[in-house]
């Protein structure tokens, strides 16, 4: 199989259509990666220069099925089970600790929750807490990936996604089958998955308040314009006082004003200021 070679006004022209729709940034020196990953693309809608596949973007009737697809080719699902475990600690203890005196109830948003690891790892976690009766637990997940929302939903995991896992929650919440295992059913229970674009204010705001956002290495892909409208789009969409989660290697203390650093000896997050 040949490869299509990108120029640079092509590469350019892309990006900045894919930055625009999802936030994801490509910059100079990612021009061969861009190439790469889409070179499938190309080849499935028989377009022969990435010129072309630029208009089949914009122009063809099946336009919006193939950003869906796109959506799941740029996406990056490198995620597995307890990864960083000391910020899911912080819910587990402070965040109900808080729930419990507000109410009883919690609410966790996993905005970008790939191919499911992090809400499931969550629900273990409340669950062999037994501080909070699963019935008072939300646990909402979501993606841009369809692809990894499919698999999210199916709950079938191999060992890879294992590797932090206490050996214990897997014998407990996991039926082993064939070459991997199944989430068990009390844990599927506790998640509901949809599809979003974090991109769209609207519908970040429709999800509801929340005491919690997991958003964590999703902002290294944006720029910090996109950055920004982000985090501020979670702000409306987390009570005062709220959680939110972002990866070691993602600040925001320079973006934005809405929210309180929290640094600890093992774990960073931030509060929605109230």
């Amino acid at each position: 199989m040949s490869t299509i070679a990108i120029s640079e006004p092509e590469f350019l022209s892309l990006r900045d259509s894919i930055r625009e729709r999802f936030g994801i940034f490509y910059d100079d020196t990612k021009q061969f990666l861009l190439q790469s990953r889409l070179q499938t693309r190309l080849l499935k809608n028989r377009c022969e220069t990435f010129a072309a596949y630029g208009r089949y973007l914009t122009t063809s009737p099946k336009r919006e099925e193939e950003w869906d697809e796109l959506a799941s080719v740029l996406s990056n699902n490198e995620t597995y089970f307890f990864r960083e475990r000391a910020q899911l600690d912080v819910l587990a203890s402070e965040g109900v600790d808080e729930a419990l005196r507000a109410g009883g109830r919690l609410r966790v948003w996993s905005s970008a929750c790939s191919t499911g690891e992090e809400p499931y790892t969550i629900a273990m976690m409340l669950l062999d807490g037994k501080r909070i009766p699963p019935h008072n637990v939300t646990i909402r997940a979501s993606d841009l990936s369809p692809r990894a929302l499919e698999k999210a939903r199916t709950g079938f995991y191999r060992e890879l996604s294992f590797r932090a896992t206490p050996p214990e929650m897997v014998a407990k919440y996991f039926k082993p089958f064939q070459t991997g295992f199944f989430v068990a059913d009390e844990v599927k229970r506790m998640v509901e998955f949809f599809r979003i674009n974090l991109l769209d204010a609207k519908a970040v705001a429709g999800v509801g308040i929340h005491d919690a956002i997991f958003c964590r290495n999703v902002l290294i892909y944006f720029d910090k314009p996109t950055q920004k409208r982000v985090v501020d789009a979670f702000a409306a969409a987390l009570r005062p006082g709220g959680f939110l989660f972002l990866g070691h290697a993602e600040s925001i203390m320079r973006l934005t004003d809405l929210y309180d650093p929290v640094i600890t000896a093992k774990a960073i997050y931030y509060r929605r200021k109230t």
